[in-house]
């Protein structure tokens, strides 16, 4: 079975959803932990109306995640890349990098940015320059020491 990727909604997604960002946070060096994922019961608020939530399911299986926030009324803000180990290098992570692009643009958000480590979050920055996103200035202030902003123009 091909990889889907879709919105989270249904208590067995959010309950995946939830486990994944566990598992992101703890993937993470210490430095660049953003704290406890959002609490199950606070996903569905977190996550609606102008915010999303991405699943890539393998087989049924969670595979990895990605998360939108809106940020102004033109901005939305990508987080929570995290494809699981047992998953990468098989374009899941670019797919829902593609699924958020997708979801801004139907909100009409007039851009997408991001934070990451540049240095130690290399091939996360490589797939988002080659995606088209670009170095900006900060637009908001970050808790680890090298920070690297990005945003993505949409038309």
């Amino acid at each position: 079975m091909p990889t889907a990727i879709f919105r989270t909604q249904s208590t067995a997604q959010l309950e995946q959803l939830h486990e994944l960002l566990i598992e992101y946070e703890e993937s993470l060096p210490p430095d660049l932990r953003h704290g406890a994922p959002p609490d199950l019961r606070s996903l569905p608020l977190a996550y609606g109306g102008s915010n999303a939530a991405f699943l890539a399911l393998e087989d049924d299986k969670a595979a990895g995640c990605i998360a939108l926030t809106r940020f102004d009324a033109s901005t939305g803000v990508m987080k929570r890349l995290y494809v699981k180990p047992a998953y990468r290098q098989f374009g899941i992570a670019r797919a829902l990098v593609a699924a958020v692009i997708n979801f801004a643009r139907e909100h009409r958000y007039r851009r997408v940015v991001l934070d990451t480590d540049r240095e130690r979050l290399n091939a996360a920055y490589r797939l988002y320059a080659s995606l088209g996103f670009s170095d900006c200035e900060p637009y908001a202030a970050v808790d680890y020491a090298k920070p690297t902003y990005m945003e993505l123009r949409l038309q």
